[in-house]
């Protein structure tokens, strides 16, 4: 059971209201705080391997409505994703580790973040 990378994100609102017509352009979610381990990835993949999780962090944020959790399974890795009221966090994870553990240290996460900073 392993811990690959844990974020938090501000999404920019409902992802019902994104923009589709030609020429707009559709709002990114906000990282507000990311720690990734990718040491177990070859030296010249760790950086790809950044990449892709700062990617599917916002997608997933993007797509997590408010007040919902989330799972979704990529290969081996499992990310969970959290939203609480526009404010997300992120958790990668290998496929071994327990779902309800994940979704209570991502509750913890921002419980943290709000104690500290505040609504952001």
């Amino acid at each position: 059971m392993k811990i690959t990378a844990l974020l938090v994100l501000k999404s920019p609102g409902d992802s019902s209201t994104s923009a589709s017509g030609v020429g707009e352009q559709q709002e990114e979610a906000v990282v507000l705080a990311n720690s990734s381990d990718v040491s177990h990835f070859g030296y010249f993949q760790r950086a790809a391997a950044r990449e892709f999780i700062l990617f599917v962090a916002r997608t997933a944020a993007l797509r997590t409505p408010a007040g919902t959790r989330q799972n979704v399974q990529h290969e081996e890795y499992t990310v969970h994703c959290y939203n609480q009221n526009g404010l997300c966090a992120i958790a990668f994870t290998d496929a071994h580790y327990p779902v309800r553990s994940a979704f209570s240290l991502l509750n913890i996460v921002l419980e943290e973040y709000q104690r500290t900073f505040g609504e952001s």
